[in-house]
């Protein structure tokens, strides 16, 4: 009973520490990129003081046809003022272009500039790069205990 005690002491401290690293993922996910940056020469992109919402509106205009603001809003969950700002800013550092179809002059749609697609691509690589790495970490378990941490992971999110 009391090495029960002490295990749930434990696993709870091992929680609290995740949770503070989760509290700071967008700031490492974003130093992480600018450490990716500087690593492969694009110092230019580097220069440009991307922040993470700036790399997830790029993501998304990358990754849809013809996006607009509403649907670039919906995708990411945030606001059309948010949006507004942060594809003002795009506009500014020269990473995406807005375009009207012809047969619509009201609605205003996103592209990528090939630098937006460089930010795109590196963006894109250190999803990749921190996949393969959960994906490493998980591979050391069997499905059983796969099944496991998924059950609780599932209770976890339940009860938050």
């Amino acid at each position: 009973m009391e090495n029960e005690k002490v295990e749930v002491h434990s696993l709870l401290s091992k929680l609290a520490d995740l949770f503070d690293c989760l509290n700071n993922f967008m700031q490492m996910h974003e130093d992480n990129l600018n450490q990716y940056l500087l690593e492969c020469g694009c110092k230019n992109l580097y220069d440009k003081n991307l922040i993470i919402s700036e790399y997830h509106v790029i993501e998304c205009i990358g990754k849809n046809r013809l996006p607009n603001a509403t649907l670039i809003s919906k995708e990411l969950n945030m606001t059309r003022g948010a949006i507004s700002k942060i594809t003002a800013k795009l506009l500014s550092k020269g990473l995406i272009k807005a375009d009207h179809l012809e047969n619509n002059k009201k609605e205003v749609y996103y592209t990528l500039t090939p630098q937006g697609k460089d930010a795109f691509n590196i963006h894109e690589k250190i999803h990749e790069l921190a996949d393969g790495n959960l994906q490493e970490i998980l591979g050391k378990y069997n499905s059983d205990e796969l099944g496991t941490i998924s059950r609780f992971l599932d209770d976890l999110l339940a009860g938050l």
